[in-house]
């Protein structure tokens, strides 16, 4: 909110902030002022500190581990699968004691979506 302020010319007031934020206006305010007063109100920032700020974001991003994404449903689509080999493939797999996973049900609804929308 203190940035949207700083940096734009038309802003919304603190009462709005306070709004959509789900807190008192009195808390906003003070929230406010406590922020402007721990910042010294130096709301500008030198380019070599933004450097310094990018750096250590990317940094953070580069120690992160996450997951590695989902195949998206086009890629999947060019697996068909026509309804028989489906019931065949559920038969099997419950005969042999498997277990149809989530993501194995989710696939086979958007191979299906994918084909009827092409």
């Amino acid at each position: 909110m203190v940035a949207a302020k700083f940096m734009d010319d038309i802003h919304y007031n603190n009462a709005y902030f306070a709004r959509v934020g789900g807190v008192e206006l009195r808390e906003m305010n003070g929230l406010e002022l406590e922020f402007l007063f721990a910042l010294r109100f130096r709301l500008n920032v030198t380019p070599d500190d933004f450097a310094s700020y990018c750096a250590a974001l990317e940094g953070e991003m580069l120690t992160t581990t996450t997951p590695p994404p989902l195949s998206p449903p086009a890629v999947m689509a060019s697996v068909s699968v026509s309804p028989e080999e489906e019931e065949e493939q559920d038969a099997s797999a419950v005969a042999g004691g498997g277990i149809i996973t989530a993501f194995a049900a989710a696939a086979r609804v958007s191979v299906a979506v994918a084909e009827i929308t092409q």
